[in-house]
């Protein structure tokens, strides 16, 4: 949950999901439905569904006990299994985040960046790991980067590297790591419709392959002229910009699409998006529509 997500965002999502999955075996026996709803909201879609597919894994094979063990667990890579094992099993691997590589492009003035750096970076804390207390070391490295070699204003006077580290010698902290070019941002327009039958509206499936793969959307469709935007609004995914409209048809809907109540609507797993668009129907169509009822019934 903390991937890219900070944690005051990841503390009520981590709350209500230990309530409701307490154990690894209770993550397992869950649908895909259940966890992505009460993922809906946290974004990056695929750590849920690796979650769910990780737990279902264990319920198989059992808990790992080794690094080599956790990197055969769906969603576990380097980071993960690297820590879990130095941390609940004593195993002496060095464990490689952001903050490491900071310490260790500082330390050694590295030209390198990306996956380059992150492999030189975790062959440079092997060798310096204290084998007798692998835990401490990895959160004792992971915390010199969050609270000493900061990416801004890096205290390096309280730092027990800052004798032999290259870019505090030479006062060219700022400029390590070294930054990779910027990507460029993608522009996409897209228009989404609300149909509605009665007191039921629309969903689709997003397919797999797309982002949110697995939970549920308002169809999206060519805009046509008849078309009155409920709401418009923008939203960032990775490096894509996304321009989104979205307006109501009472018209029946010609794919393959689900009718599902408020109720159900309420409790589908919706991306962020889309529960923005259903929240503005809710707020003014809905509305115009029950007004409409009681007007028809007073007559």
């Amino acid at each position: 949950m903390l991937q890219q997500t900070q944690v005051a965002t990841v503390l009520p999502y981590y709350e209500r999901w230990m309530r409701r999955f307490p154990t690894v075996e209770d993550l397992a026996r869950a649908e895909i439905d259940d966890v992505l709803a009460l993922w809906q909201g946290l974004g990056y879609y695929r750590r849920c569904r690796n979650l769910l597919a990780g737990a279902k894994w264990i319920g198989e094979h059992g808990m790992p006990q080794s690094r080599e063990a956790w990197r055969n667990v769906p969603g576990v890579g380097d980071y993960t299994s690297a820590a879990i094992a130095s941390i609940c099993f004593g195993e002496p691997v060095a464990v490689v985040d952001g903050n490491v590589e900071r310490v260790h492009a500082r330390h050694c003035a590295s030209e390198l960046v990306g996956s380059r750096l992150r492999r030189q970076a975790q062959a440079w804390a092997q060798d310096l790991l204290v084998c007798d207390h692998p835990c401490d070391f990895n959160q004792a490295m992971m915390e010199l980067g969050a609270r000493v070699c900061r990416p801004r204003n890096p205290q390096c006077q309280d730092c027990p590297l800052n004798i032999s580290c290259l870019a505090n010698r030479s006062g060219t902290q700022s400029e390590f790591p070294r930054r990779t070019a910027p990507i460029q941002v993608r522009e996409i327009d897209k228009h989404f419709v609300i149909h509605t039958n009665e007191d039921r509206v629309v969903m689709v499936r997003i397919p797999d392959g797309q982002w949110a793969e697995g939970m549920w959307s308002f169809p999206e469709v060519v805009p046509e002229p008849c078309d009155r935007p409920l709401v418009q609004f923008s939203y960032q995914v990775t490096h894509h910009r996304i321009s989104a409209t979205a307006s109501v048809r009472e018209t029946r809907y010609q794919g393959d699409g689900t009718e599902m109540t408020p109720e159900e609507v309420e409790a589908a797993a919706l991306p962020a998006p889309q529960r923005k668009i259903w929240e503005a129907y809710k707020a003014s169509y809905a509305g115009i529509k029950t007004r409409r009822r009681a007007t028809t019934a007073s007559r």
